[in-house]
């Protein structure tokens, strides 16, 4: 029962980051400026958590190499998927970041050995990929030459992403305090690369490149809700192995954020979608029997 008590926050928490980006799109705030923002104020919320939490802040240098790789991970993934949705379109890009969820779990059976439940998992992560199909793919008009590779790299980067984060909880975090500190070096880097990234592109469209109160109001509530489900994925998949916490958090996050997009955002669903989002519901409860209560 603990268990799916830590889901449902983590669920909640990631609805949270993905309404503000939502947020920052709608109010066409300069993405580039939000997301250094955003890594900012994680950064500060985890040295609270650090500080708060009586942990000496004295970074390990096992986590050093691990930090940078996430960090960079981060920033470069934002950068590619923004190209991605520009080229592509949005619904091609968001499936294939989603549908990387099979690399972390690829990883957590094959190399982790997170074998319980195998062939429920199996069902579950196929229903899970099909929702994504259904819930998020549509059709571009839009027709550009060697297209395909940007939403290759959404794909490999996102799923890069999740396993880099479950290897090092699983093989090098292994004292109090060393999840938290992890993620500040995550944030630390990706707060640099995506300073630098709005410095540049901000330069190079001759665009203003200071922080307006807009830029940091929403940039902060992201940053607020990164740190929080960043820090819940980690304890997630310490508690129960990527092979559970990645399918049930991206088809909740698919089906709810889909939901909360015709409720709230007046999108319209086609009959496709909401067969998706009754696959996702699916493969949700079926992955869930998997775990270990």
């Amino acid at each position: 029962m603990q268990n799916i008590i830590y889901l449902i926050i983590h669920i909640l928490f990631a609805i949270g980051m993905f309404i503000s980006l939502k947020v920052v799109n709608v109010k066409k705030v300069n993405k580039y400026q939000a997301i250094a923002v955003n890594y900012f104020v994680a950064m500060i919320f985890t040295l609270g958590d650090l500080i708060f939490g009586d942990v000496d802040i004295i970074f390990p240098s096992k986590l050093i190499v691990p930090s940078l790789i996430v960090g960079t991970l981060f920033v470069t993934s934002f950068i590619v998927m923004t190209y991605s949705t520009q080229k592509v379109g949005i619904g091609l890009t968001t499936a294939l970041n989603k549908m990387s969820v099979v690399i972390p779990v690829s990883v957590g059976i094959l190399y982790l050995g997170q074998n319980s439940g195998l062939i429920l998992k199996v069902a579950g992560i196929i229903l899970a990929l099909a929702s994504f199909v259904l819930i998020l793919y549509k059709k571009s008009d839009k027709r550009v030459k060697g297209a395909f590779i940007l939403p290759a790299m959404v794909f490999i980067l996102s799923g890069m992403i999740d396993t880099s984060m479950e290897l090092t909880n699983n093989l090098a975090l292994s004292k109090d305090g060393e999840r938290e500190l992890f993620l500040l070096g995550i944030f630390i880097t990706a707060f640099v690369l995506s300073a630098l990234s709005a410095l540049i592109t901000g330069k190079s469209k001759s665009q203003d490149i200071g922080f307006g109160l807009k830029t940091i109001a929403f940039g902060s509530i992201l940053g607020l809700f990164n740190f929080l489900t960043s820090k819940m994925i980690l304890v997630n998949v310490a508690r129960m192995g990527g092979s559970v916490v990645f399918p049930i958090h991206n088809a909740s996050v698919v089906m709810i954020t889909a939901l909360i997009g015709v409720l709230f955002f007046k999108e319209v669903f086609t009959r496709k979608q909401w067969i998706g989002v009754i696959l996702a519901i699916i493969a949700v409860f079926i992955i869930a029997n998997t775990m270990q209560y």
